[in-house]
């Protein structure tokens, strides 16, 4: 247990450190601030769009059931929430649209559901005023799924035959109500628009994390060049308990330092990280393992402590720029996207995304077993070449 005081030492050091305070709290939240503030309006257009509910006026020539099932049960049911049906006769919808009273219309045609049955077609006149395109496509888009639906479903039930002995249509009415004929699919109502501070709260924070772990190696490779660690090893404590205490300690740190972002941005900023307290809280235990063990990694292949330090916020501004921290993850192809969760911060800021525009914990399971099982990973692979130099030092 002997590495528990030496990462008990560092916190110490971190604490007594100033400097420290200013690069991991404080410039944390300013740029927060400054980003948040900057891009407030451009992330803020897409949360303003929204699809009004609009009237659809339906002339029903046909005298069959089918088009009862679209105008009943399609329009007026399934698509409440954005379609108000209303019933006209023919020359009163033709001057509605006219005079602009309604912005769209359909007309079906005598013979509709005979058309659909034997798969002629569909009979339906569409009517819409200018400037109407995105009502006009929903209504056109709901009437074309569900003219390929029937002829489907029709052969599969075996309705496209008329039922001896009896009649055709009720066969129909029969066999069509017992299960939907259009699905209606949409996005989860519980997922929300992610603003500019939400998003730069997350982007700054996984980026200045990266920062810390950074720091934490680069201050155990100096202590390495000061002989530190050979006196530490006087006093019987072993090398794996030595790595592990630095591990620890610099987990420590970068877990308080992500609360008080976290915490001082939902304060000061008034930024929503979700609903999942516990998926934020697991979430970046995942991403600081992840980024500790690539930090130990990278500092197994670097001998001098300046060398890492160049390197390290090098590679640390690359990452971050890639990750999404620099620039939005919106504005770049899917593939970068899905590239950048190989990426210890790419993969936490995408995550983090998720949490706040609603997910659940069980929907973040696989980034946390992710970010986790790369993190020991990276670990291993770090301990294991330390010590084959190690022993190739000392031998």
């Amino acid at each position: 247990m002997k590495f528990w005081w030496l990462a008990w030492k560092d916190l110490v050091l971190v604490a007594r450190d100033k400097k420290a305070f200013l690069t991991l709290i404080l410039m944390p939240l300013l740029l927060i601030a400054i980003l948040g503030s900057a891009f407030g309006n451009m992330m803020k257009e897409d949360e303003d769009i929204t699809i009004k509910k609009f009237t659809l006026g339906v002339v029903n020539l046909d005298q069959g059931q089918l088009s009862k099932v679209l105008t009943d049960e399609v329009f007026s049911k399934s698509l409440s929430k954005q379609i108000r049906v209303k019933y006209y006769q023919e020359d009163e919808l033709n001057k509605k649209i006219r005079d602009h009273k309604l912005t769209v219309g359909i007309i079906i045609e005598k013979d509709f559901t005979q058309s659909l049955m034997t798969g002629k077609g569909t009979k339906v006149k569409l009517l819409s005023v200018p400037d109407t395109f995105i009502n006009s496509t929903i209504v056109q888009n709901v009437i074309e799924q569900f003219s390929r639906t029937i002829p489907i479903e029709a052969a599969a039930a075996g309705l496209a035959q008329p039922v001896q002995g009896g009649n055709q249509n009720s066969s129909v009415q029969e066999g069509y109500g017992k299960k939907p004929l259009v699905k209606e699919t949409t996005v989860d109502a519980k997922t929300k628009p992610v603003s500019s501070f939400q998003y730069y709260a997350a982007a700054m924070g996984v980026m200045f994390l990266l920062m810390t772990v950074v720091q934490g190696v680069s201050t155990m490779i100096l202590e390495k060049e000061q002989d530190v660690y050979q006196r530490l090893l006087l006093t019987n404590l072993t090398y794996p308990n030595y790595l592990l205490g630095k591990l620890l300690g610099l987990i420590i740190i970068c877990l308080t330092q992500a609360f008080i972002i976290i915490a001082g941005t939902r304060i000061i900023f008034g930024v929503d990280w979700g609903p999942s307290i516990s998926g934020i809280a697991i979430m970046t235990l995942a991403f600081v393992i992840n980024a500790c063990g690539l930090g130990v990694l990278a500092g197994s292949m670097i001998k001098t402590e300046k060398a890492f330090n160049v390197a390290g916020m090098f590679g640390t501004q690359i990452m971050a720029a890639l990750g999404g921290s620099m620039v939005p993850l919106y504005v770049f192809p899917d593939w970068v996207v899905f590239a950048t969760k190989f990426l210890p911060n790419g993969l936490a800021l995408q995550t983090y995304l998720d949490l706040m525009s609603g997910a659940a914990l069980t929907k973040i399971l696989p980034a946390i077993g992710g970010s986790i099982g790369l993190g020991l990973l990276f670990f291993v692979i770090g301990l294991i070449r330390l010590s084959v130099e190690r022993r190739g030092k000392y031998a």
